[in-house]
Parts: C-alpha cells; sequence; structure tokens
C-alpha cells in the first residue's frame, strides 16, 4: 500500500505532466488561475499537514516552470 507520501507525489506528478497540455488549449490564460487553484488546493487538503509546505513548494515550482504569470501577483 502505498504511503501518503507516495500519494501525493503521484498527485503532484499528475498536476505538472498535465499543465502544458492544458495550457496550449486553454482558450484564454485567464481561464487557468481558476481551475488550476481548485486542483491545488484539493491537493493540498489531502496532504498530511507535515507534507503541506513540501506539496506548496512542488506546486510554486511547477507554476514556475509552466504556468502564465498571475495578473495582480
Amino acid at each position: 500500500m502505498p504511503s501518503a507520501r507516495d500519494r501525493l507525489d503521484a498527485d503532484l506528478e499528475n498536476l505538472e505532466r498535465m499543465l502544458p497540455v492544458w495550457r496550449e488549449k486553454l482558450r484564454h490564460e485567464a481561464q487557468f488561475w481558476p481551475q488550476f487553484d481548485v486542483l491545488a488546493q484539493e491537493i493540498l487538503a489531502r496532504a498530511d499537514p507535515q507534507d503541506r509546505q513540501y506539496a506548496q513548494l512542488r506546486i510554486d515550482t511547477m507554476l514556475t516552470k509552466h504556468a502564465p504569470t498571475r495578473l495582480g501577483a
């Protein structure tokens, strides 16, 4: 049975793997953030409390590599 960290890593890897394809299919960049935020928050909510900082760092890193700049950020 996979550990909680293994499941978290799998969720994060799936999210990162879909980012380039997802962005390619967007009609407008503004659609990205609401959708991404929901998915990221679901992953963070499922993470063990001691793994949340780790997960947030992974999410921040994938956004640096793959995401549009958030307007107003």
